[in-house]
């Protein structure tokens, strides 16, 4: 290959028509159900953590939110997310080096795109929500992006010894945590008086938080899962997987929501908490994770054979479309409407209130996502990341 191809990708970000439905779709649904894990942190009128990031007190309706949330949510869209982070960086790769670009170059887009990843999660933290997301993902591109270009056994031995690793170190947590049956409310940035004083809070919590994401909960395996999903191309083909989708599908979901049961209990006071019941919930998510994008992956294999998207699916692929936009306006919309500097609607409800607030921003992120793809115009962060990570290299 001449030196200009080595400096220029053969092509540039993945146009329309060539997107699959099942990441979109599976993006879609996604963000609702990171609307709803984000909520709780804004409720303010708690004295004590109950279970995770769930408040004390509250009555029946919200006990059952709080269970259900427990079982399908915490700790489940977190891998779900880097599930398909992963999974679109390996599809990166897999559609440069098809088109000619060289290995050496496509490496250069994977680590720009992390770092603009970087760039966007810092701003997002600094301004808005100090938990972001984005960050991490970014810093586990850039660590392990290497692993894209490594042979398939080589990713799996990888996995295999992280995996002991992350569970070693969620025991070893599990271990110097135990004792004690409630966490008293933590000062966070999300319920803050004030929006200086929120400042000021994520400027201590967002480094924190990205530390103790890299090491404490298990978001690295997951994405390191999306590679090899990609490098399978699942959901890309979705019909020619369908007996192995199925089989991720049942084991992931059935092992999540038993992992996830005792701890679900504690809500109701039939199982009394514990750090290792902690540690079984986050380890069991890894599953739910993967097994909610299998299981996408059969919807989407369904909708590909119906021939026709209803306008329910639509919305939601639009939606995933957009799903950078959508993950950071998200957070916009929870503080004006929940936070003390905002409407402080965080003050006044509880798990029960708070979950239609976290439906209702979804439903506007959605219905912003709709009108987009009804002009033919792409989210705002989606066509600044691209203009950023394209513009010298196509």
């Amino acid at each position: 290959m001449s030196q200009e191809g080595l400096k220029k990708a053969a092509r540039g970000a993945v146009a329309q028509h060539e997107r699959s439905v099942a990441p979109d779709l599976a993006r879609g649904l996604m963000l609702l159900l990171i609307c709803i894990a984000h909520v709780p942190l804004y409720i303010s009128n708690s004295a004590q953590f109950r279970t995770l990031n769930h408040p004390s007190g509250g009555d029946l309706l919200d006990n059952i939110i709080q269970f259900a949330t427990i079982m399908i949510v915490d700790l489940r869209s977190y891998p779900m997310f880097a599930v398909l982070f992963g999974y679109g960086l390996a599809m990166i790769v897999t559609r440069q080096l098809a088109a000619g670009t060289s290995q050496q170059t496509t490496r250069k887009l994977i680590r720009r795109r992390c770092l603009y990843l970087i760039l966007f999660g810092a701003v997002h933290a600094l301004i808005v929500f100090s938990f972001d997301i984005l960050t991490v993902y970014g810093l586990v591109g850039l660590l392990f992006g290497s692993l894209l270009f490594s042979p398939k056994r080589k990713l799996l031995r990888v996995i295999g010894w992280l995996s002991l690793i992350m569970v070693s170190l969620l025991l070893i947590q599990a271990w110097l945590l135990s004792g004690g049956n409630g966490t008293p409310m933590l000062d966070y940035s999300t319920i803050a008086t004030s929006y200086g004083g929120a400042i000021e809070k994520r400027l201590f919590e967002y480094p924190f938080w990205i530390v103790y994401s890299l090491i404490a909960m298990p978001l690295i395996i997951p994405v390191l899962l999306g590679f090899w999903a990609g490098s399978q191309r699942l959901l890309e083909n979705p019909h020619q997987h369908r007996t192995l989708l199925k089989k991720i599908s049942v084991l992931g979901i059935t092992v999540s929501f038993l992992g996830a049961l005792p701890l679900a209990l504690t809500v109701f006071g039939f199982w009394q908490k514990s750090s290792y019941l902690i540690t079984l919930h986050s380890i069991s998510g890894i599953f739910g994770g993967i097994g909610y994008i299998a299981l996408f992956g059969l919807i989407s294999a369904k909708i590909s054979a119906a021939g026709s998207r209803g306008k329910i699916v639509q919305a939601l692929v639009a939606t995933g479309k957009r799903s950078l936009t959508s993950y950071l306006l998200h957070s916009l919309i929870l503080a004006l409407l929940l936070s003390s500097w905002g409407l402080g609607l965080g003050k006044q409800f509880h798990s029960f209130q708070i979950f239609f607030m976290a439906i209702l921003t979804w439903l506007i992120l959605v219905f912003i996502s709709v009108f987009l793809e009804r002009k033919g115009q792409q989210g705002p962060a989606e066509v600044l990341l691209r203009k950023l990570i394209y513009r010298k290299s196509y």
